[in-house]
């Protein structure tokens, strides 16, 4: 009677256990976004934090301990580092948003939303306010305002810009609410991460297949996350502005149509597995060279040829070189991560092109780790990836 009591206690805590994580998940799921940033901005800084800490503190500044190394550490990392690349990306996206909508027409986002402040600049004021100029509501009187206030057509202006207002200053509270996540959960990830996940794994791994999955996922985020994805973001910021200067000066015939979004393109093409951003580039520069053949300025081919030169030394090789040795990991194949790249954005959104690599590599080290140790009971037991499949094949 005495088990059958503990048993049914432990069912039930269980069944609240259950139904506390749920609670806890569809929580997240409405931060969604925001987390899978927030895994990114953590191995983008990580490797800038692990360097920091070859660098310890003084144990005393001005007769006084220095406590707390690591949490100087991250906030140090993110406020030189993170802060700034932010930053750099959210002004990158601005300058491609109007070249999208140029290159899309007019009617965009953009167009319609900034249409609902036209009313605030004159010439489409409701009947009542159209012939007033600011000096004549500051002469009305209390009675005369009153008045106009009650206006029907008045009040519905007044309503229009005031929901729009409001939606202005809600949807700018959100976005500052998301970025403080961001920032403050890239911060103790990397001063209380390890430590959490050693804790989770010390408790609940006896068998240590979890240690060992946990480190493989640990090691191919960091090489596609920090590797590969950083190196798109980089590599699309410095070909905006390379492309950008290089329009300054160049002739009008070969200068580079929608450089903003142009140089944004080069860096989505560098994730793609062997031709990169050459696909991007090397087209528009054979349309450049066709222009200048065309207008019958075949001088303006050397250009053509600085344009080609510039961007291979500046855009495709300067940040390759120093940010491509440290993608070390092999175990995700590079055809499948392509796809994730393609497929991420299609089904998550724009948030996509990072959840869609976590995914994948989760999917991928469960498959090569945790199943052979479901099927046999062994850790030491793995699946062959496929980049040694393919090796042992030559």
């Amino acid at each position: 009677m005495e088990y059958s009591t503990d048993l049914g206690r432990r069912v039930l805590l269980a069944i609240a256990g259950v139904a506390l994580f749920l609670v806890v998940g569809l929580v997240l799921s409405q931060f969604l976004p925001t987390l899978v940033f927030t895994v990114f901005l953590y191995y983008a800084s990580r490797p800038i934090y692990r360097r920091l800490g070859w660098l310890p503190l003084p144990e005393s500044f001005l007769g006084r301990a220095v406590p707390y190394q690591k949490q100087l550490h991250a906030a140090a990392t993110i406020f030189f580092f993170l802060l700034p690349f932010v930053l750099l990306v959210g002004y990158t996206i601005v300058l491609i948003v109007p070249e999208l909508q140029s290159f899309f027409g007019e009617g965009g986002l953009g167009a319609a939303y900034l249409s609902q402040f036209q009313d605030l600049q004159g010439g489409s004021l409701p009947g009542p306010l159209a012939d007033l100029g600011f000096s004549d509501v500051l002469a009305m009187g209390p009675d005369e305002v009153i008045d106009l206030l009650r206006n029907a057509t008045v009040q519905s202006w007044l309503g229009r810009v005031s929901d729009t207002l409001i939606g202005s200053v809600s949807m700018l509270t959100a976005l500052l609410l998301r970025v403080f996540i961001m920032f403050a959960g890239t911060y103790y990830l990397l001063t209380d991460g390890p430590r959490l996940v050693g804790w989770f794994l010390d408790t609940f791994d006896g068998s240590g297949v979890l240690r060992n999955y946990a480190a493989a996922v640990d090691e191919e985020l960091s090489s596609i996350l920090f590797g590969n994805i950083l190196n798109a973001l980089v590599t699309g910021v410095i070909g905006i502005f390379v492309f950008s200067l290089y329009n300054l000066v160049a002739p009008g015939s070969v200068q580079v149509p929608f450089a903003p979004l142009v140089g944004a393109l080069t860096g989505i093409g560098s994730l793609i597995p062997v031709v990169g951003m050459k696909i991007v580039y090397l087209p528009v520069a054979a349309l450049l060279a066709v222009s200048a053949v065309v207008t019958g300025q075949t001088a303006a081919l050397a250009w053509v040829v600085l344009f080609l030169v510039v961007t291979l030394v500046v855009v495709d090789t300067i940040p390759d070189f120093l940010i491509r040795p440290y993608v070390s990991g092999d175990l995700t194949h590079v055809g499948l991560l392509m796809f994730a790249y393609i497929l991420g954005p299609i089904a998550f959104g724009f948030y996509g092109i990072f959840l869609g690599p976590i995914l994948l590599v989760l999917a991928a080290q469960f498959f090569r780790i945790i199943v052979p140790y479901i099927i046999t009971g062994s850790v030491e037991t793995t699946q062959t990836s496929l980049s040694d499949y393919d090796s042992t094949e030559s």
